[in-house]
């Protein structure tokens, strides 16, 4: 199980991202793992946040999905006004370019 915390928050401030029932779920032969069941949430513009989880739990999932390198399953992911989730690879592209940036962390 995933925690989603907050650590410091701007109550008055625009939702800057938003996830409404999302979910994922990957093919293993004839297995599905669902690595994300209907996550809710609203991120804040200056808000903290910390994600925890055990090893497993759907954390990089969720973040690929937010940051437009992964689609969901079901569900919608919003940036603003815009539905990340009904955006094409040129769209993400796009979103990706304007407003997201990776540090992508790899294990020997």
């Amino acid at each position: 199980m995933n925690t989603l915390q907050r650590v410091s928050t701007q109550e008055d401030a625009p939702v800057t991202l938003r996830t409404s029932e999302l979910c994922k779920v990957y093919q293993s032969g004839e297995v599905e793992v669902h690595a994300l069941r209907g996550v809710n949430m609203e991120l804040r513009t200056g808000s903290l946040v910390v994600l925890l989880g055990a090893s497993g739990s759907g954390k990089s999932t969720l973040l690929n999905i937010l940051g437009g390198l992964d689609s969901a399953s079901t569900g919608e992911v919003w940036f603003g006004d815009i539905e990340l989730t009904q955006l094409d690879d040129r769209g993400l592209t796009q979103f990706r370019r304007a407003h997201v940036g990776f540090v992508f962390q790899f294990y020997n």
